[in-house]
């Protein structure tokens, strides 16, 4: 039996009880898209408010509503939800960014939640119903990148995961919603998608990439990082190894930011949704209950390729027994990719 409980966004209380028929779940991070919700009851709730979907007696969904709707004056009511992190999806202004570099980008996130929205002065709008504790602590020599001190949070934890491999561990335990936020260290699983288990493969394999990125700083200094082709990099000018592609320039405003920067634009060479594909959620192979957004995995494709990556989707219709996985930010081997050359176990 799958149920939706419907919980008001300033105090957690619950609003609305509701039996779902029929729901395709979509957690995103990358794209950010809507889970459509149809229900044949009139709800409280209203935009903003969390949905928990339930898939007997366990979570399988948090959401944010985005636009409730009443379908063409009829009984039935349709709703969209966006992931539970976009209950951070806000412009605030930057505070205490010293923490990035002399702590850890956790400690950042936590002090941001709960100085921007579970603490304020404004008690009103407070959340305080959520709860975050921070289980790793990793220092990044990095500026957050604001327009005139402003910047999007929820743009910015996203950043986090596929940057960094930040991840976050939405739970409710009583009436609280309890954030756990680490950085993935674990050793990567290899996920092989050669199985039985898995179905409907697709692979897209996506070339382009920075060979060059220059970055220049307020003060006029410049810092220029080179590719490899073994997928690492340099500032020698003169390397052997050097690769071909584009060349990108960035600008900054300090100069300590000019370095991660670099290494910032090299990274995404190696990003995109190059594979996706479904698994049996009984799978005997996987454990499947056990992903989240922004798990690293090494993933070894059709073609016998390793890639690394992370989980950055899983969408799934209730009540099917598979539910479809999408990879994104795949680090591409240039050695891989532009020789040839084939990895094995």
């Amino acid at each position: 039996m799958n149920i939706a409980y419907f919980l008001d966004q300033n105090d957690f209380t619950l609003k609305d009880v509701v039996e779902l028929q029929d729901v395709k779940i979509i957690i995103d991070e990358e794209t950010n898209k809507n889970t459509e919700i149809s229900v044949v009851k009139k709800l409280n709730s209203i935009k903003g408010d969390i949905i928990c979907i339930k898939e007997d007696n366990d979570i399988t969904y948090l959401g944010v509503i985005s636009s409730p709707i009443n379908e063409n004056g009829s009984n039935k009511y349709t709703l969209t939800a966006k992931y539970i992190t976009n209950l951070f999806d806000r412009a605030i202004f930057l505070e205490n960014e010293q923490l990035i570099k002399n702590v850890g980008i956790e400690d950042f996130i936590k002090y941001t939640i709960e100085n921007q929205f579970t603490n304020t002065a404004d008690t009103l709008l407070n959340k305080s119903y959520i709860e975050v504790e921070v289980l790793t602590h990793t220092p990044i020599q990095k500026n957050v990148t604001t327009d005139n001190g402003v910047y999007n949070f929820h743009t910015y934890i996203n950043n986090a995961t596929q940057l960094y491999g930040i991840t976050y561990e939405f739970n409710i335990e009583g009436k609280k919603l309890k954030i756990k936020i680490k950085k993935e260290t674990e050793k990567q699983a290899i996920f092989d998608t050669t199985i039985s288990d898995i179905v409907d493969y697709l692979e897209v394999f996506e070339e382009n990439y920075t060979a060059k990125v220059n970055v220049k700083s307020e003060s006029g200094n410049i810092y220029t990082l080179y590719l490899l082709n073994d997928k690492t990099t340099t500032t020698d000018m003169n390397n052997a190894n050097r690769v071909l592609g584009e060349v990108e320039n960035r600008y900054v405003q300090e100069d300590s930011d000019l370095q991660q920067t670099a290494l910032d634009v090299m990274a995404g060479n190696r990003y995109s949704h190059l594979i996706q594909f479904k698994i049996n959620i009984f799978s005997k192979i996987f454990d499947v209950s056990s992903l989240k957004i922004g798990m690293p995995f090494k993933m070894k494709s059709k073609e016998g390729i390793i890639y690394d990556t992370y989980l950055s989707c899983i969408s799934r219709q209730l009540n099917s027994n598979f539910v479809e996985l999408k990879f994104g930010s795949i680090r591409i081997d240039f050695i891989d990719r532009l020789n040839q050359e084939r990895t094995v176990y």
